[in-house]
């Protein structure tokens, strides 16, 4: 099989993930990261900032050696809406009419402005459908066909993270039950919520790696790039610089953990159903002491995801260290494994 690609364009940096597939084995056929530079490229609408995107893709592609055909990546979670709709029973033909008017009640937006997409979680034994929605703006979605275009890149498709993210879950993760993914970006982290690899519940956070860095910084006085060292050097270790960092960071850890803790309760409230295991993934999952204090706060498993352990990375010399640093590639991961999973 070819090598399938995916990009996760976020807000810091973006990702790229090669990986082929031989009989049942994955591989990893590249991997690299770079800065992007055009990170309010879907805020600021101007040329220019898309232009910098572009510019930071074509860049790392060049240093990989790579010249794509096709790829898939992924809309911001922020940028998606997600909701579960129960129908009663319909034929395939009927239920895109039927979550058409259901949408109006959850979509903020005039329904012509958005684009809609479905699958089928739950069929019961009388016929009634549990779906999960999801629709995004069309200016967004145009965004990034632009950019692709820009880039000559054929976009094989453009996913929820949430879609995404369950499958690097499924090859990295054996839980029976309900799991939670936080995925901790540099700007926002997704809450996701995956059970029998159905995606059950999304939330985005605006709290992420850079929110815990600037607490650090106002709090010590340092500036933002000493602040990032300390971060990643001492983290919620309470026993480190007696405990100078844990402190600082302890306002923002404590409004993450709440919005963890609303939507696990949410979710039992809708499913009558526990999470049975919080798996951390992205930039800020190694922060060294946060899976430990987050079990302390929450009493449930924490697990910090290693989205390579079920692929063979022997094959070539790795630019990073994928046992500490794979988390911060899931979601390219995830993207990439598009045709090889479900």
């Amino acid at each position: 099989m070819n090598d399938a690609f995916g990009i996760d364009i976020g807000y810091g940096s973006i990702k790229v993930v090669a990986l082929s597939k031989s009989g049942e084995q994955y591989s990893l056929t590249t991997v690299g990261e770079t800065v992007n530079k055009g990170s309010d490229w879907l805020k600021d609408t101007s040329k220019k900032s898309i232009e910098l995107v572009a510019a930071s893709i074509k860049m790392l592609l060049s240093d990989m050696k790579l010249k794509l055909k096709m790829a898939t990546t992924s809309l911001p979670e922020e940028e998606v809406i997600s909701r579960l709709v129960r129908l009663p029973p319909l034929n395939e033909n009927e239920v895109k009419d039927a979550l058409l008017f259901e949408a109006e009640t959850f979509i903020p937006f005039p329904l012509d402005k958005v684009s809609m997409d479905y699958e089928v979680v739950e069929k019961d034994e009388a016929g009634r459908l549990t779906i999960f929605a999801i629709a995004a703006k069309n200016e967004i979605i145009t965004r990034y066909t632009t950019l692709f275009k820009m880039l000559g890149i054929g976009l094989s498709a453009l996913e929820s993270p949430s879609v995404a993210m369950r499958r690097a879950l499924s090859m990295s993760v054996a839980v029976a039950g309900s799991s939670m993914v936080v995925d901790l970006g540099e700007k926002y982290s997704d809450i996701i919520i995956i059970h029998n690899n159905n995606v059950l519940f999304t939330r985005a956070m605006s709290v992420g790696g850079e929110s815990l860095t600037r607490a650090i910084s106002v709090n010590l006085g340092l500036d933002m790039a000493s602040a990032e060292e300390y971060k990643k050097a001492y983290g919620m270790k309470e026993m480190e610089l007696e405990g100078k960092i844990k402190t600082a960071l302890l306002p923002v850890f404590s409004a993450m953990a709440e919005e963890i803790r609303r939507a696990m309760i949410s979710y039992r409230e809708e499913w009558n159903r526990p999470i049975d295991l919080l798996v951390l993934s992205g930039g800020g999952a190694h922060v060294p002491g946060l899976a430990e204090e987050l079990t302390k706060v929450l009493g449930i498993e924490v697990q910090v995801i290693q989205p390579f352990v079920k692929i063979d990375t022997t094959k070539l010399v790795v630019p990073i260290n994928l046992p500490t640093e794979g988390c911060r590639f899931t979601l390219a991961v995830g993207l990439a494994l598009r045709g090889m999973i479900q």
